[in-house]
């Protein structure tokens, strides 16, 4: 019995990171406000700095997953939580809006380091069945509990005590990952070589394009196009060397990418929402009221959840995800129309309910879809574009929100409502990319078949 309780402390500790991860996603939309009034910060530095946690996040994922393949899960995992500690402490004690960039992005590369190590060590340490499945499920449950914290604690952090202390106080169970870390047996590992370079390479690329994007109309002419021309040759520099971050099995299924441009569609709409209401809401309440008021969205999405799957097994992952996607759609035009100009519970509370459903059926349908569209040795790999699909999607959204300065910012005039309106027809664009996806491989099959 002590040895089983001793294995689920330990089994709950490294499920943990997936907890700083989501509190990590939310807790910026509370924060931001005041990192903003303190640092004066320009908007595309202010959402350079939510967005960077999201691109270290997709660009690193591929090489931390060949990283724990030939290095070990207990290693990358510690280095993971390690460095995301690193970044909490970068932001705490920033200085300027680069340091803030610089902390969020150390986050978001130690999310994407210990992520895949967790899972390694969950399945390494039991064997295939029940015990397996609960660890994985409590695993999974981590990320909806550490997204709903992340609106609560550090917002209430943030009112008391200061934007600086609600970056600490994920420490204590970072210092507490790493000491149980150390009792972890250290596996064997295959070794091989690494090639950390093209992830790098994609990584800065991202960064630089999602800036320039941001600072269009703002920044000089010549700025913005050395910044697009360094993401542009990074990107072909990568292609040329004939090094992929992804097997060609994966990145010409349609399944796959349906479900990755999808899933980068509602995540786009919808990172770039939370974030304009959080500062237009932030502008006459307290970070901790901005926090509450979000949180029945991360509440219906959980209650939702324990359906989405099942309504994919009944009617298929097409029609769901449609479902899903449609929602976003509905949920953010009723914002960009009435929706801001009511009252809360009239308002912002059904808009949000049904944002969190709607993420319910669009991620399970999203991914069962990619995942049934190639071989089991596949899986993996899937899976990993599909979220680098989802983060990059977020950051490219806030880059585009702020390029149309809709940016909501105190002073600024923007009205809440252009914002909302564009997140929507960012939805129907990428929902139109999927649509063509889906024909043009039907009429691609029909072919085939004639």
């Amino acid at each position: 019995m002590a040895d089983r309780i001793t294995s689920w402390w330990r089994i709950g500790f490294i499920c943990a990171v997936l907890l700083l991860e989501g509190m990590s996603s939310s807790s910026i939309n509370v924060q931001i406000g005041a990192l903003e009034r303190h640092f004066g910060l320009s908007p595309a530095l202010l959402q350079l700095t939510v967005g960077a946690f999201l691109i270290a996040y997709a660009g690193l994922l591929p090489l931390a997953g060949r990283w724990v393949d030939t290095r070990g899960g207990r290693t990358v995992f510690l280095w993971g939580v390690a460095l995301f500690g690193l970044g909490c402490v970068i932001c705490a004690a920033a200085l300027s809006g680069l340091w803030l960039v610089a902390g969020r992005f150390a986050q978001g590369a130690g999310a994407a380091l210990s992520a895949p190590a967790a899972v390694a060590l969950i399945i390494a340490g039991l064997p295939p069945g029940k015990t397996r499945n609960q660890a994985m499920g409590l695993y999974a449950a981590m990320g909806a509990v550490g997204f709903s914290l992340g609106l609560v604690l550090p917002a209430f952090v943030v009112t008391e005590l200061g934007w600086r202390a609600s970056f600490l106080v994920y420490l204590p169970l970072v210092v507490a990952m790493l000491i149980i870390g150390q009792t972890i047996q250290r596996s064997a590992a295959p070794g091989g070589k690494l090639d950390p370079l093209s992830a790098i390479a994609v990584t800065i690329a991202m960064m630089l394009a999602v800036h320039a994007i941001a600072d269009v109309g703002n920044a000089p002419l010549w700025s913005t196009a050395v910044q697009l021309g360094g993401a542009l040759l990074l990107g072909m520099t990568v292609k040329l060397s004939g090094r992929r971050l992804f097997p060609v099995e994966v990145t010409r299924s349609a399944g796959v990418l349906s479900g990755s441009f999808a899933l980068a569609g509602v995540f786009a709409a919808l990172v770039t929402s939370v974030y304009l209401v959080s500062l237009a809401l932030q502008a006459n309440n307290t970070a901790f009221e901005v926090g509450l008021a979000l949180v029945p969205q991360s509440i219906s999405n959980a209650i939702a959840t324990m359906f989405g799957a099942k309504l994919v097994t009944r009617f298929g992952a097409r029609k769901v995800l449609t479902t899903g996607m449609a929602l976003v759609v509905t949920a953010l035009g009723y914002l960009g129309t009435v929706g801001m100009s009511l009252p809360y519970a009239a308002g912002l509370l059904p808009a949000f309910v049904i944002i969190g459903i709607s993420i319910a059926l669009s991620y399970p349908a999203a991914s069962i879809m990619a995942v049934d569209a190639v071989q089991p040795e596949h899986h993996g790999s899937a899976a990993g574009l599909l979220t680098s699909f989802q983060n990059v999607g977020g950051a490219a959204g806030l880059a585009v929100a702020t390029a149309a300065a809709v940016v909501p910012l105190p002073g600024s005039g923007v009205p809440p409502e252009p914002g909302q309106l564009l997140s929507m027809a960012m939805m129907v664009f990428f929902g139109l990319v999927v649509a063509g996806i889906w024909w043009f491989s039907r009429r691609t099959l029909l072919t085939t078949r004639g």
